[in-house]
């Protein structure tokens, strides 16, 4: 297929292009209006305004939102190398600023944002005050994608990625562990044969996360097919419906950490069970990290790895409530 071309010279408009890129993303006006701070007339005027400027139609519209022409398609692979050398630019002289200026763009995974993320990026302001710090909060594959495509500076995920254009480190490993309310009937088991859990409820994340693969494959391992599920977006809700007695479910120590404190959810001892995954940061295999992206990597290298990766049962057990007190609160270690 011949690629579609544009007239010589053209004098592109980088703000309209930014607009263009948008609307390419987020596959809506709408939505590339909310991610711009746009109206979408302004959108929808700035696109009319780029395929007058390209003499071609760049998008089409469906149903459900748009969709890029032959052209369209063309005028984005150019896009994105040209915010790519603008990037460069902006990160090249960042660095001859020594970081007190710039921007940071990192995205994670739901679970890392939330409980992992936190510290390293207060060690990083404290450090350089001057950057600007934007945090995206997605599935794995969703943030590789971003990382791909220059979206994001730095990219840190609960599973390895296999792209073209990318490598994984593992820079810490997070324990997983099975958990229930203090109420529930496999609570008073001493310990709960894997078996069991075929016939419970589990609530866990939603197919396509790293989190479900883990989790599916780890019960797979022990010949547990769960019978019914419970699907849903965030590890806080997670440990909120289980902490009412909804199910139970196998979930980072770190996301459960302040319910099992709390007494809010035991941790269940069943043989065997050790559900352990990398956390990775992933980077682009051609290199050409941003100064920040680097002073990030320098700030987790030096940072404490996660509570999550001790040793040993933390927060309560059925065994460890029987040994206290009626009154007794258990706080975790």
């Amino acid at each position: 297929m011949a690629m579609a071309s544009f007239p010589y010279c053209m004098p592109f408009n980088l703000r309209l292009l930014r607009v263009f890129l948008a609307v390419a993303r987020q596959g809506t006006i709408t939505r590339a209006a909310a991610d711009l701070g746009l109206t979408q007339p302004a959108v929808s005027r700035a696109i009319r305004d780029l395929e007058h400027q390209t003499r071609a139609t760049l998008l089409e519209r469906t149903p459900s939102g748009v969709r890029l022409t032959e052209a369209g398609h063309a005028l984005l692979a150019h896009a994105r190398v040209i915010f790519a050398e603008a990037r460069a630019a902006e990160e090249d002289l960042d660095a001859l600023a020594g970081l007190a200026q710039g921007t940071l763009r990192v995205g994670g995974s739901p679970t890392i944002v939330t409980y992992v993320l936190p510290p390293l990026l207060a060690a990083f302001h404290a450090r350089y005050p001057g950057v600007e710090l934007r945090v995206t909060s997605a599935p794995s594959r969703v943030v590789a994608r971003m990382l791909a495509e220059r979206d994001v500076d730095v990219a840190l995920v609960e599973t390895p990625i296999e792209h073209p254009r990318l490598r994984a480190v593992t820079w810490a490993e997070d324990e997983m562990v099975l958990v229930a309310a203090p109420e529930h009937p496999l609570a008073a088991r001493p310990r709960p044969a894997p078996a069991s859990l075929a016939h419970e409820l589990l609530v866990i994340r939603e197919p396509g996360s790293g989190t479900f693969d883990t989790i599916m494959r780890a019960l797979r391992a022990h010949g547990v097919a769960p019978q019914r599920r419970l699907e849903v977006d965030t590890a806080e809700a997670i440990v909120q419906l289980v902490a009412a007695g909804v199910g139970v479910a196998i979930i980072s120590r770190c996301a459960a950490a302040n319910a099992l404190a709390l007494g809010r959810l035991v941790v269940l001892d069943v043989p065997g069970l050790t559900v352990r995954r990398p956390l990775v940061r992933l980077s682009l295999a051609a290199g050409g990290e941003s100064a920040a992206a680097r002073a990030f990597g320098t700030v987790l290298d030096a940072a404490p790895r996660p509570a999550t990766t001790r040793a040993g049962p933390v927060g309560p057990t059925r065994a460890g409530r029987e040994r206290r007190s009626p009154g007794h609160r258990s706080r975790e270690s």
